[in-house]
């Protein structure tokens, strides 16, 4: 389990996440379906799927909005 096992659409998002600060804003699902290209389900499976494959390197919390950082 890990990156090789993650959609080229899951690699984009979870790059995506790092290179936004998700902890100081709040996590946008259509503004993240916006900017890669996708529609906002694929968003959604893609991190469920992240949140499996790569446990250690992503983190979602809920702070009055979805927080989400990656590493």
């Amino acid at each position: 389990m890990g990156w090789d096992d993650l959609t080229e659409l899951e690699k984009k998002l979870f790059e995506y996440i790092k290179d936004n600060d998700f902890e100081s804003k709040h996590w946008n699902s259509a503004n993240a379906a916006r900017k890669l290209g996708c529609k906002e389900d694929d968003i959604y499976e893609g991190l469920a799927n992240i949140s499996k494959q790569m446990k250690d390197r992503i983190w979602i919390h809920y702070d009055g909005g979805l927080k989400i950082s990656a590493e």
